[in-house]
């Protein structure tokens, strides 16, 4: 996978870690889970704008009343945490306990009954919000899981792993009811269509597909990425689908027939999230150079955007109402104010040339005429 230079020490350990899991990830992912099985993750406390520790995912719950954040002391072997927290005044409501590793994917049902989970060593978790525990450990990938999404009447749950499956589990029995071989190297993220009938994934194989969610057949193929897909988000009409990745661009495709409809750059580092606004008038990306930016998805063009944050950014997430964003990071979650929405000004015109800037190099260049003998 090409790599860029970065002054970010964080940017290398990313880059490690999608590496290992070309040929390793098996193996050291068992190892992890026996070195750490005994080891549980320590209880968060004080409030949200405190909490140190790596947010690597988070999602609100419908009612908004609801943070979850999922991450841990790293982003590989050490000690997981799932973290709520109160909207309302930012102090943590809960935990769910029991990941040994990293904590990579969180995301609540729709009707906010059930949460799932996903960590660095392939352990997929439902929970019961209710109890508060654990209802189903799902049991299938091969290493990493990188990301969750449930269908929209919440009966299913897709997972996409480092082993390059997708697979779909029923949420009531938490059995397996399809696993899709989807991606050459690792598939990073999924998504479902807002009417649940396709199911979009990403890999670092450059590729997103878009899958019949029922049979998981393939219907169709969108190519234009340079690099590993890292962020995959259908509006919320289901008439476009934003996708992000490696190769610092976020694209916008027409979710009919795949056909790509803007490329957006800017970025200058991975573009590792995506999140989009209720009405999906406007998306939102998040980079591991710290810069978060706003878009117009009917201009497709950036929008005026929040300062950049001091480390790398690696999940956003619209907060409830829309006048701020909760952005994910290696020194923990930030509440990052947005900005009324309004389009960047348009670069200034390129100067034009003086005068003698503009007379042609071989003039300028010629000799003297001699003088008459």
């Amino acid at each position: 996978m090409p790599v860029t230079r970065s002054r970010s020490g964080h940017r290398s350990v990313a880059f490690v870690l999608l590496t290992v899991h070309y040929c390793l990830v098996v193996a050291i992912a068992g190892t992890a889970v026996a070195w750490a099985a005994d080891k549980s993750p320590p209880q968060a406390t004080g409030k949200l704008a405190d909490f140190p520790r790596w947010v690597i995912a988070a999602d609100y719950t419908p009612d908004g009343k609801l943070l979850l954040t999922a991450g841990g002391e790293s982003l590989l072997y050490r000690a997981g945490d799932v973290v709520a927290w109160n909207v309302s005044d930012g102090t943590k409501a809960f935990d769910l306990l029991g990941h040994s590793t990293a904590v990579w994917a969180v995301t609540v049902s729709p009707d906010g009954s059930l949460v799932a989970t996903a960590g660095y060593d392939g352990l997929v978790r439902l929970w019961d919000m209710a109890t508060r525990q654990p209802k189903h450990d799902l049991v299938k990938h091969k290493g990493w899981v990188r990301s969750l999404a449930f269908s929209p009447d919440g009966t299913r749950l897709a997972s996409a792993g480092a082993d390059g499956a997708v697979v779909l589990w029923d949420t009531a029995t938490g059995a397996e009811s399809k696993s899709i071989a989807a991606h050459m190297g690792a598939a990073t993220c999924v998504a479902f269509s807002p009417d649940g009938g396709t199911l979009a994934s990403g890999g670092s194989d450059k590729l997103v597909k878009l899958w019949d969610a029922t049979a998981g057949t393939e219907k169709s193929k969108l190519e234009g990425h340079g690099d590993a897909i890292w962020a995959v988000a259908y509006a919320p009409d289901g008439s476009m689908l934003a996708t992000s990745g490696a190769d610092r661009t976020v694209r916008l495709w027409a979710a009919s027939d795949g056909k790509a409809v803007a490329e957006l750059g800017g970025h200058n580092d991975w573009v590792t999230s995506l999140a989009l606004s209720a009405d999906g008038a406007r998306l939102v990306s998040g980079c591991m150079d710290g810069t978060v930016k706003l878009w117009d998805t009917a201009a497709k063009a950036e929008q005026v955007g929040p300062a950049r944050l001091k480390s790398s950014v690696w999940c956003v997430a619209f907060v409830p109402g829309e006048k701020s964003i909760v952005a994910g990071t290696h020194t923990g979650p930030k509440l990052v104010p947005l900005p009324e929405p309004a389009l960047l000004p348009p670069p200034p015109p390129p100067e034009k040339p003086r005068a003698d800037e503009a007379e042609p190099a071989a003039k300028k260049s010629a000799p003297e005429k001699p003088a008459n003998p």
